[in-house]
């Protein structure tokens, strides 16, 4: 089920995050929309050759940011997603999870709108 719209701080439908060229391909780009740090809600954008895919940046393990360090959410190849607190592996195409303590579940989708190359959050499904 698709609850990322419920969060406390998410980002309404219509919220313009960035420009496609500012996702450099194969990076992330992070999001943070309120003010305090307690109730944070995060997203990130990944580019994966050439088509952005929007994930919550919550590991569903332990509902904690998969990285400490801005960008830093690969495992050593950059085959993959990883939490750093329990190495939990995520599928960069689709967010499940593959390995580690939360397999079988997955990362939050956020729905994505791209408009004369700007990047919107696009409509709860």
């Amino acid at each position: 089920m698709k609850t990322w719209h419920l969060e406390r701080n998410a980002p309404e439908t219509g919220t313009r995050l960035c420009r496609v060229d500012e996702v450099s391909e194969d990076e992330v780009v992070e999001f943070k929309f309120g003010d305090n740090i307690k109730t944070l809600f995060r997203m990130f954008l990944y580019n994966d050759q050439g088509q952005l895919r929007a994930y919550m940046n919550v590991c569903p393990h332990f509902n904690v940011p998969l990285n400490v360090s801005p960008g830093e959410m690969f495992t050593s190849d950059r085959a993959q997603f990883m939490c750093s607190i329990h190495y939990a592996k995520f599928n960069l195409n689709d967010g499940h999870c593959t390995d580690g303590p939360c397999e079988g579940l997955g990362l939050e989708v956020i729905p994505l709108d791209i408009i004369n190359n700007e990047v919107f959050v696009g409509n709860v499904a």
